[in-house]
C-alpha cells in the first residue's frame, strides 16, 4: 500500500501526468469511493489496482467531473465487446488485462515492457498493443470495436508499459 502523495509523485515522475490535474482527477475518483480516502489525520492507502485506475483516468483526457464515468467504463470494458453474462472467469475484463500485462512487466519480461496501453479519449475503449503487432481491444459490452461511436476526429492516449511498470515499482517497490 501507498499514499496517495507518493502516488501522485510517482506518476508525475514516471508517466508524466502533471501533478496539478492528477490530484483532482484523484478527487474525483475519491468522491466517487473508486480510490480510498483515508480518515482523519491518515493519508489514503492505495493499491496497484487504484494506481491503475488513476492512471486510465488521466489517460482518458477528459473533464474533472467526466473521470469517475470512465473509470466506471473501463471497468466494464470486455475483449472486443463480448457479452460475458455467464462466461468462465478466465475470460479478462480490461483492468484484468492491464494489469496482468503491467505486472509482467514488473516482472522483467521484454514483450510486456514494449507493449503500449491506449486508452481513447473520446469513445469508451481501450487497446493493447504488443510489440509483434498483436492488438487487443477492449469496449463495453455490445459495442462494436472496429467502428468509433461518433463522426469526426478520434483522440487517444498511448502509455509505454515500461513506464506504467517503473512507476508501480517505485511506489511498491521492485517485484522479485
Amino acid at each position: 500500500m501507498a499514499t496517495l502523495n507518493h502516488v501522485l509523485d510517482a506518476i508525475e515522475r514516471q508517466i508524466g501526468f502533471p501533478r496539478s490535474r492528477s490530484n483532482g482527477i484523484a478527487r474525483r475518483l475519491q468522491e466517487s469511493n473508486l480510490l480510498p480516502v483515508g480518515a482523519p489525520g491518515v493519508a489514503p492507502e492505495l493499491n496497484e489496482d487504484n494506481v491503475l485506475d488513476l492512471v486510465v483516468a488521466l489517460a482518458s483526457d477528459t473533464e474533472l467531473h467526466n473521470a469517475v464515468g470512465a473509470v466506471r467504463a473501463y471497468h466494464a470494458m470486455t475483449p472486443g465487446g463480448a457479452i460475458l453474462d455467464g462466461a468462465p472467469q478466465s475470460i479478462p475484463n480490461a483492468p484484468i488485462a492491464v494489469a496482468l500485462l503491467v505486472e509482467d512487466a514488473r516482472a522483467g519480461v521484454p514483450a510486456a515492457r514494449k507493449s503500449r496501453i491506449e486508452v481513447s479519449c473520446n469513445a469508451r475503449a481501450v487497446a493493447i498493443h504488443k510489440p509483434n503487432g498483436e492488438v487487443s481491444r477492449f469496449v463495453e459490452a455490445g459495442a462494436d470495436p472496429v467502428h468509433w461511436p461518433s463522426r469526426g476526429h478520434h483522440k487517444s492516449i498511448a502509455l509505454n508499459v515500461a513506464a506504467i511498470a517503473d512507476a508501480l515499482d517505485d511506489i511498491f517497490g521492485k517485484v522479485n
